[in-house]
């Protein structure tokens, strides 16, 4: 049987309250029970190996692949110039000729003193089974012509020494000197330069060692011919690493068939590696805390949810949309790739869309519902166009 109820009367000059106080009510608790939150829907990216050839581009400096500066052995005046400023030479041609009358009249003479040592040496060989030559006077007579071949051969060496020719065939450059002007060792005369070929050196980051290798393609740009690409090649890898910048430096050699490629002209330079096969996940997937970066990897649970993990991942080559996974995750491991920064670590998600490359816009646009009007199966046809 339920407790009688007792009534408390409180009066006021307006109004009576009138308050039932059930003495069941006070003697029961009343009990709570939260509702729990629907797991997130999120939108996720399944992570597949994707086969992509890495493009570096960088900036360089192009050099000639022969080079000289044409200058003077000896102090001399110069006696003849035989070229022009800029023009083209074959190698073996004359270019400058240092004044060399003496060394010429000492030539003359070395000549003529090896004549007669010729010949005396010859006299006493003829007679040597005479009995009035001795093996000892025949010995000093040949040295005596040798020494005044080797004299003939030092003059020479100083002739060549006031003779400058090119080395090889190229195109020259600019003098500050002049027929009669005194020139001294080291000085430079003129310059020299092969472009029929270039010389490029790049800096690579050592990641990307493993798919350098001679013969891999290279395209330049420069910015006098905007709407021209020079092609060439990879022809050597340096053994080592530059010590302060932590790079490897390759050399490349460009084809310069029209010769419009100069020395120390900037470039941009584009290198294609060869193909490799990379894990990637979108960059709104990252998060980044420090020198650390991390996903929310999607892992399986019940009833079509997921639970959350953060995921500690090392990345390679950073793009634009999308960056190089190296370390933390596998092929076809699913992260999330939108909203990153609502999320923990461990709580249940189910799965709105998956990212295929579409454009945020439409990964969250809503579904479209369908119709609740059926079409009419009895609808007329339109009236044909008179």
């Amino acid at each position: 049987m339920l407790p009688k109820l007792g009534f408390l009367s409180v009066k006021t000059p307006k109004l009576s309250v009138f308050v039932g106080v059930s003495l069941l009510s006070l003697l029961s608790f009343p009990t709570f029970v939260w509702a729990e939150k629907p797991p997130v829907a999120v939108i996720a990216y399944q992570v597949t190996p994707i086969t992509q050839t890495a493009t570096l581009n960088a900036l360089g400096r192009l050099q000639a692949k022969q080079s000289v500066d044409l200058a003077a052995t000896v102090t001399e005046r110069i006696q003849s110039m035989s070229f022009s400023e800029g023009q083209s030479v074959k190698k073996g041609q004359l270019l400058i000729e240092l004044d060399a009358q003496e060394e010429n009249a000492q030539l003359e003479e070395a000549k003529a003193l090896a004549a007669e040592a010729q010949r005396q040496y010859q006299r006493v060989k003829d007679i040597e089974n005479k009995g009035s030559v001795t093996q000892s006077m025949i010995d000093e007579k040949y040295r005596q012509w040798q020494t005044a071949q080797a004299q003939i051969k030092v003059i020479e060496a100083r002739l060549a020494d006031r003779r400058i020719i090119a080395p090889f065939d190229g195109q020259l450059g600019f003098s500050q000197f002049s027929v009669g002007a005194l020139v001294t060792p080291g000085n430079k005369i003129v310059s020299l330069d092969d472009t029929s070929e270039m010389y490029l050196d790049l800096f690579v980051a050592t990641r990307y060692l493993s798919q350098l290798n001679i013969g891999l393609p290279i395209t330049l740009t420069a910015p006098a011919f905007p709407k021209q690409t020079f092609s060439g090649k990879i022809i050597a890898i340096s053994p080592r690493l530059e010590a302060d910048l932590r790079l490897i430096k390759v050399r490349a050699l460009i084809a310069n068939p029209q010769q419009q490629l100069k020395t120390n002209m900037s470039v941009q330079a584009r290198l294609q590696l060869s193909p490799q096969t990379q894990l990637r996940v979108p960059n709104t997937a990252l998060i980044m805390l420090g020198d650390q970066t991390f996903v929310y990897q999607l892992l399986a649970d019940q009833n079509n949810t997921y639970k959350t993990k953060k995921t500690l991942i090392k990345l390679g080559e950073m793009g634009v949309s999308s960056s190089e996974v190296v370390e933390g995750l596998k092929a076809d491991s699913l992260v999330v790739s939108q909203g990153v920064l609502s999320l923990k670590p461990n709580k249940p998600v189910t799965i709105k869309a998956i990212e295929t490359g579409q454009s945020q816009e439409d990964l969250l646009k809503p579904k479209a519902k369908k119709s609740d009007a059926a079409p009419s199966k009895t609808a007329q046809p339109a009236p044909e166009a008179l």
